[in-house]
């Protein structure tokens, strides 16, 4: 009987250790799952941005590409703000149109990075420029590539474009893998929150907000895609589906 008894416990004590065992391992599988799910540190270039609100009917696109301009400034990136708005226009904030945003971006220097943001009302088109008669008021995907083709040529570039259907800018001629294009919305969405009730539109707001911390932009991304489906579903409305692609030699691109 004793002997059974200690047999018994020896058994116990195995199966005790098995599962010790077992849980010490689940643990380290975890915690080699958290780091390797850590955020990446990102790779931060000084940026030469130009942010740019297209439409003056509400103040929300100028709060925005100011907004934005502020937090850049934390990285030490040179930035220039472009407005639509008239009584906003100075020596210091230009117009928001296509050639402008050209000539900003013209003066990057070889070991910069170039940054655009518009923010706007947008269609399957573009995005409106309202003070681009040049460009019929609009800014298109077509006109963006131009642009970063010619002043940013192989340099780390991210194209930030705010407003309904601004997946149209995810097209063959924008992607390219020293780019990052960030949109609002797929190309068949719209996008939310474009109201003078409203200080900022919804992804503009969950945008800043997720650029709050340091991080890759893919980072950013994703915490601003999560900020947005959360106000959606509040508001029991058809997502709008935030689209970004990331090129392969930028993909560790951020901001500090």
């Amino acid at each position: 009987m004793k002997q059974f008894a200690a047999i018994l416990g020896l058994w116990c004590l195995l199966v005790l250790a098995a599962l010790v065992a077992q849980r010490a391992g689940s643990f380290a599988a975890s915690s080699d799952a958290t780091t390797e799910g850590a955020a990446v540190k990102p790779v931060v270039p000084h940026y030469r941005a130009v942010l740019a609100a297209g439409d003056d009917s509400i103040p929300n696109f100028d709060n925005a590409a100011l907004a934005v301009a502020n937090r850049l400034s934390r990285t030490g990136s040179d930035t220039t703000i472009l407005t639509s708005d008239a009584r906003l226009a100075s020596k210091s904030r230009w117009y928001a149109q296509a050639s402008v945003i050209e000539g900003v971006l013209s003066d990057t220097k070889p070991d910069e990075a170039c940054l655009v943001f518009v923010t706007s009302h947008g269609n399957e088109y573009g995005l409106a420029m309202d003070l681009d008669d040049a460009e019929q008021d609009y800014l298109t995907p077509k006109r963006l590539a131009q642009i970063l083709d010619k002043d940013c040529a192989r340099r780390p570039t991210v194209a930030i474009l705010s407003g309904c259907h601004t997946g149209t800018f995810l097209t063959p001629a924008m992607e390219a893998d020293n780019r990052i294009i960030l949109t609002a919305a797929r190309k068949d969405r719209t996008s939310f929150g474009c109201s003078a009730d409203y200080a900022f539109t919804y992804f503009d707001e969950c945008f800043l907000e997720a650029m709050g911390d340091a991080g890759t932009w893919a980072a950013i991304f994703d915490r601003t895609k999560g900020c947005i489906s959360k106000k959606e579903k509040a508001q029991d409305i058809e997502p709008s589906l935030p689209q970004a692609y990331f090129g392969s030699a930028v993909k560790d691109l951020g901001i500090e």
